[in-house]
């Protein structure tokens, strides 16, 4: 096994950096394993111009290395610093904005496409942090989208803290639960697991604009439960 020295000395060789290679900051957009998508939430990359990589999911940064590219081959190899990615290089097609992954991971094929951005992505856990107050509730036809039912519910008040606690309050400033949240890495499922009795309840979680939905399937409806940013 090669020691991390040795590794190094080759990810920084000077003749592995092509001028266009996929230097900058990259969104996947979509990740495919056969016939199965796996795209994970807000994956992003960020390749330096010293050999370096960085990558993560949203604000969670959660890997570091080198990399290669091979301009000729069309080849990216990735390193944690220890040793190469042990799955090989990935074929690459290469354009200013765009860039497609192409290698076989335990027979099976793989294609990672991404994006050249500016920002890194927000990821769900990133959008909740912070209060959060029920504006509305309705009940939808799963089939047409049309909307049921109106529900009369009180405004509760939710704080998302950035380490996974969060606190309900009822409408008069109560405090009522408290518990922690979780996000998935590869889904929009939000589950809360209440401090008191471990209840765990999961909803399908969105964001449109400022607004934060959750929705839930209940016999033959779509319970939609909207929330608006609170900043008291």
């Amino acid at each position: 096994m090669k020691t991390p020295i040795l590794i190094l000395a080759l990810f920084l060789s000077i003749n592995m950096f092509a001028q266009n290679g996929p230097l900058g900051l990259w969104a996947v957009n979509e990740v495919m394993v056969g016939d199965r998508n796996v795209t994970p939430t807000a994956k992003w990359f960020l390749f330096q111009k010293d050999g370096s990589i960085t990558s993560g999911n949203g604000n969670i940064e959660n890997f570091s290395g080198f990399y290669q590219y091979n301009a000729t081959k069309k080849e990216l190899i990735q390193s944690n610093g220890n040793e190469p990615d042990p799955y090989g290089a990935f074929k690459t097609e290469l354009t200013k904005s765009h860039m497609t992954w192409k290698r076989l991971e335990d027979g099976m094929k793989v294609i990672v496409q991404l994006t050249k951005v500016d920002k890194k992505p927000k990821a769900p856990w990133d959008l909740i942090q912070g209060g959060w107050v029920i504006s509305k509730s309705e009940g939808v036809d799963p089939e047409s989208a049309k909307v049921k039912s109106i529900y009369d519910i009180d405004k509760e008040r939710y704080f998302f803290m950035w380490d996974r606690a969060y606190r309900k309050f009822n409408s008069t400033g109560e405090q009522i639960e408290t518990g922690v949240w979780h996000i998935g890495g590869h889904s929009n499922e939000i589950w809360t697991i209440t401090n008191s009795d471990n209840t765990k309840t999961i909803w399908e979680l969105t964001f449109d604009g400022e607004t934060m939905i959750w929705s839930q399937q209940r016999g033959n409806e779509l319970i939609k439960v909207y929330f608006e940013r609170d900043n008291d």
